[in-house]
């Protein structure tokens, strides 16, 4: 069997016209996170670990979401936060004492590591 270069790119053209392009664009704008920001191993934002979307909101959750050993995040920057929410960190796995706020571009840290994270939106 033999293709040509012409019917191939033709018919790679009709596949992706084909693509629901409204569908894409779902996805793109992020519609599945409340949050996200870049985790530290090190004090002042030094060290990146990783960044990490927060998918909860008004609700308690985990930083380290799938619990890897030896992730210890001492210090946090939030990357972005949907219209109308803020971020409060945690020392605590569950979400209580003092809240650290966490604003957009600006390194957090506190006296521990932080271990959870509140999305608050209204």
């Amino acid at each position: 069997m033999k293709f040509t270069t012409v019917p191939l790119f033709t018919a790679l053209a009709a596949l992706t016209s084909a693509a629901p392009a409204s569908d894409l664009e779902v996805r793109q704008s992020g519609g599945g996170f409340y949050a996200a920001g870049d985790q530290y191993s090190g004090g002042g934002c030094t060290n990146l670990i990783y960044g990490d979307p927060i998918y909860v909101s008004n609700a308690c959750t985990a930083l380290n979401r799938f619990s890897t050993p030896g992730i210890t995040i001492n210090s946090y920057k939030l990357a972005q936060v949907n219209a109308g929410c803020s971020v409060k960190l945690y020392t605590t796995s569950s979400c209580t004492g003092t809240a650290y706020s966490a604003i957009v571009g600006q390194c957090v840290q506190a006296n521990s590591p932080f271990v959870s994270a509140i999305v608050t939106c209204a």
